[in-house]
């Protein structure tokens, strides 16, 4: 196992098809003003144990939209589920304010074909805070030319649901902002009910806003950056990936297993980026638990059981030549190189 701490790779300059005077106010703004929404929690008038436990759980669910449901289900395709349930996971995912989930598909399988290289959109050997949210701030060309979503996206692209959301770029905003009416609604709705004062009713449903919505949005873009930035700088490497993937047991502790994240670059495809005994990863056995109760289907296994499954098929078929064997999961991702793979 190969130990590593911050990389020592020579630093890299920004993707050419960024530019440094073009500021993409479509997500700097909405950062900056979430932002300053969530920091209104630390003034006393606005603090409440509800607002925090509301903050807390919506971390996990939420976050979890993100990682089972923009990355290993929509990005990898590495489970399977009704579209219902689908649809159900973009929409919580819609409510981090995470972009839609054809950007975030493209942007991150291109991640992928050019993890740390210089059409990597966000590599740290530019600079941390670049890959950690900088990225965000300029505009990438190619992140929003056609041809990255035809390359990287196409499949997202034929779902009506998706369609629609890149046809309409201001509906994510409309979701995003629209569920703060569901939550102060709620909280205004059960505290009125339960006899407080309509003054101190509306305080606590603005304090579950802050809490539930903006303090838990910017916990969630940070841990989900964190994937970004802190997996390819620090923590150690099972596997040689020809980029600087490491898994990072903080990360993973506060992502959901995503901090094993070289694990993740070295079999991109398989649901679970667990390969060490200690290496949990949460998110796995939540689909496991889905799967249990009849909503998660199909689950792509590790590589290595995908060969076993191979070499089972092909054993039966040499034993049955007239039978055709098919294999129900991807035995291996294609690839333009034996480390960088191309999930187009």
């Amino acid at each position: 196992m190969n130990i590593s701490q911050a990389s020592s790779v020579a630093p890299m300059m920004r993707p050419s098809a960024t530019i440094p005077t073009e500021v993409f106010l479509r997500y700097l703004l909405p950062v900056i003003v979430v932002h300053g929404l969530g920091m209104l929690v630390v003034l006393p008038i606005f603090f409440s144990w509800t607002g925090v436990i509301v903050c807390l759980v919506g971390v996990h669910i939420f976050g979890q939209a993100i990682t089972m449901g923009y990355h290993r289900l929509l990005a990898h395709r590495s489970f399977e589920v009704p579209r219902w349930f689908e649809w159900t996971l973009t929409t919580l995912a819609l409510c981090c304010l995470q972009d839609t989930p054809a950007r975030w598909v493209a942007t991150h399988r291109k991640h992928h074909v050019h993890s740390d290289e210089h059409d990597d959109p966000h590599s740290p050997l530019v600079a941390f805070l670049w890959s950690h949210m900088g990225w965000l701030f300029l505009r990438n060309h190619d992140l929003t030319h056609v041809s990255n979503y035809s390359r990287f996206a196409r499949d997202i692209l034929e779902d009506p649901f998706y369609f629609w959301l890149e046809r309409h770029p201001v509906a994510p905003l409309v979701i995003y902002f629209g569920q703060t009416i569901v939550y102060f609604g709620l909280a205004f709705g059960i505290a009125a009910l339960a006899g407080t004062p309509l003054t101190e009713a509306a305080l606590f449903g603005t304090s579950v806003v802050l809490f539930g919505v903006f303090a838990r949005t910017v916990l969630v873009w940070h841990i989900t950056w964190s994937v970004n930035s802190l997996t390819h700088m620090f923590g150690y490497s099972n596997h040689d990936t020809g980029e600087q993937s490491r898994n990072n047991w903080f990360v993973a502790l506060v992502a959901a297993g995503e901090g094993w994240h070289n694990n993740h670059h070295h079999d991109p495809s398989a649901c679970t980026v667990q390969h060490k005994w200690w290496e949990f990863d949460l998110t796995y056995w939540e689909v496991r638990g889905l799967q249990a109760i009849g909503i998660v289907g199909k689950i792509t296994p590790l590589r290595t059981e995908r060969i076993r499954m191979a070499a089972r098929g092909k054993a039966r078929d040499t034993s049955n030549p007239a039978r055709a064997v098919e294999v129900s999961q991807p035995l291996l991702d294609s690839s333009q190189s034996p480390h960088k793979s191309q999930l187009s």
